[in-house]
């Protein structure tokens, strides 16, 4: 791969991760609630205890919020600032890693494709577009995994200590991102690594200045946020991790062991349909290959932390983004070794025919879906009447994948066909935020339905909400006072606070607040079974299973 090609796949990554983050609205509940705490943060000038709806909220450290404030003073506070943090963070893990090849191995190919394997995976891409913790924690893990072996491998005294300083500050900031993860996956990784170079006495001699810049990092944090409130380590450790970990019953998110197993295959795509090729570049050389201590650390890399999240009693599929670096590596590892390889790729042509045909059926299924909406024959497609953009949007993103296979397929070289394959996927990945169906934005981003319904709000209203709708509330309202009905969801550790009393209503609660009529209230809930309770109200609209009711209109 050339220097041309590379520069390429900069500007074309850059584009697809930065430049159109913009457009789509935000979703409920993660990222509503990750931009209301920074817009908090803003709003009360606190920089040290993260709070939601002017609630304690110690759900997570104080880092990732940290990073929403920062794009919020520079990009403003909208949809592109809000999942900026993410973006960037995988983009500078793909830096990372390909730093790490490069300065290890001096092979500039490996380096680029790991990196190429990365950017281009399915949800590496998802979560990197979406504003949650996971990208900016893979980041700082990135940093503190490749600080490390760094410091490893490094011989002159002042560099040596001068990355282990860097692992600690990566660490301390991992943690200040979302807890003890951060120690516990470099711990598992460095730790088996170590023992399998056979070198774990290092355990002991180069784990000191980690620790020391970990802590001198974490400090005036973690001491800070104690001073304005005692109880946040005791919650934040015995309930935000403990019990989560341990417990089947009472965590968030329960799942069985074997959870991340179909993620991770969804969440290599497409280079999932590369591994009989990727195999084929394995095969016979194992015990060969990893004698290398790189291919070592990122096979303890790749599986150690995913055994680890598979333990865990709560998962989410987010959760294992920091093993896909070391994931991309061995795949591009094996990719190489089948270029190299002079024997012809039969099954890699084959697949891609199939997948033209798939493309093919699917573009004609979507638009007999459309032509029997527009006759009246059905009621359900993809897009509705007035999203005939969208599809020619989509439809056109399709036509382009197909060339580009089409093209892969007449290449003589393998390198270029895989080039010529992925290049399909980041068409897709350029267009899939503006062709997005209304029914799917309707479900799962508020935004439109409570803008046009603000002009019934004043500054006077009490707004009372569901707990499922709380963050895009506040957000879209830029309030910080929203009564809580009938159940405190995430927020209720936060209720349980004296200064919060009385700010979660029961249906008695509610009942007596719209009875006094010098109360302007709205109430906004999901919840067709707990609607049915709500006392007639001067304005009601339910749309997109939403409700918007007002009492006693001035």
């Amino acid at each position: 791969m050339d220097k041309k090609t590379g520069l390429w796949l900069t500007l074309a990554f850059s584009l697809i991760y930065l430049g159109t983050i913009w457009y789509r609205p935000l979703f409920t509940s993660d990222e509503t609630r990750y931009a209301e705490i920074a817009r908090e943060m803003i709003a009360h000038n606190d920089w040290v205890l993260p709070q939601l709806n002017n609630l304690r909220y110690f759900e997570k450290p104080v880092m990732g919020h940290w990073l929403n404030v920062l794009s919020m003073c520079i990009f403003g506070q909208n949809e592109f600032a809000v999942r900026f943090s993410s973006a960037l963070a995988v983009l500078l893990s793909a830096y990372l890693l390909g730093i790490l090849i490069k300065k290890y191995q001096g092979d500039k190919l490996w380096s680029t494709w790991s990196q190429l394997v990365f950017l281009s995976s399915s949800l590496v891409f998802a979560v990197g577009t979406y504003a949650v913790l996971d990208a900016p924690l893979t980041f700082f893990l990135t940093a503190t995994l490749v600080s490390f072996f760094l410091a490893w491998r490094e011989k002159k005294f002042w560099h040596k200590n001068g990355y282990l300083a860097l692992t600690g500050i990566a660490c301390g900031c991992a943690f200040m991102t979302k807890g003890f993860l951060a120690f516990v996956v470099p711990a598992l990784v460095i730790g088996v690594f170590l023992c399998w170079e056979r070198r774990w006495k290092e355990l002991f001699t180069l784990s000191w200045i980690p620790l020391l810049f970990t802590m001198l990092t974490c400090a005036p944090w973690a001491v800070m946020v104690h001073l304005e409130d005692g109880d946040f380590w005791r919650y934040f450790v015995v309930v935000e991790h403990l019990q989560r970990f341990i417990e089947k019953e009472n965590s968030q998110h329960p799942q069985p062991f074997w959870f991340f197993i179909p993620i991770l295959i969804v969440g290599i795509v497409p280079w999932i349909l590369l591994l009989p090729s990727i195999i084929r570049g394995y095969r016979g050389k194992i015990n060969s290959l990893f004698q290398d201590a790189l291919l070592r650390y990122f096979a303890c890399w790749a599986v150690l932390p995913f055994i680890f999240f598979s333990l865990s009693s709560g998962k989410l599929a987010t959760y294992i983004l920091p093993c896909f670096p070391a994931i991309a590596a061995l795949i591009a590892y094996g990719l190489l070794q089948q270029i190299n390889d002079n024997s012809e790729d039969k099954y890699f042509k084959v697949l891609l025919k199939i997948i033209i045909y798939c493309f093919v059926l699917a573009i004609v299924s979507i638009l007999v879906a459309q032509l029997l909406m527009l006759l009246k024959i059905t009621p359900l497609a993809l897009y509705d009447n007035s999203e005939w953009g969208k599809l020619s949007l989509g439809i056109i993103a399709v036509v382009g994948w197909i060339l580009l296979l089409h093209i892969a397929i007449k290449s003589p070289a393998k390198s270029r066909q895989y080039l010529w394959f992925i290049s399909g996927s980041m068409l897709a990945m350029l267009v899939v935020h503006f062709i997005v169906p209304n029914h799917v934005l309707a479900a799962k981003a508020p935004e439109k339905f409570l803008l046009a319904q603000e002009h019934r709000i004043r500054p006077e209203t009490t707004i009372v909400c569901y707990k499922n709708l709380i963050t895009a509330v506040c957000w879209y309202y830029k309030r910080d006072n929203v009564f809580i009905y009938s159940r405190g969801g995430e927020l209720e550790y936060g209720l349980s606070h004296p200064e919060a009393q009385g700010r979660l209503l029961s249906e008695d609660d509610f009942a007596a607040l719209v009875k006094n009529p010098e109360n302007h209230v709205v109430i906004i809930m999901d919840s067709k079974r707990l609607m049915k309770e709500l006392p007639e109200g001067d304005f009601k609209i339910w749309k997109n299973s939403m409700l918007f009711q007002e009492y006693n209109t001035p």
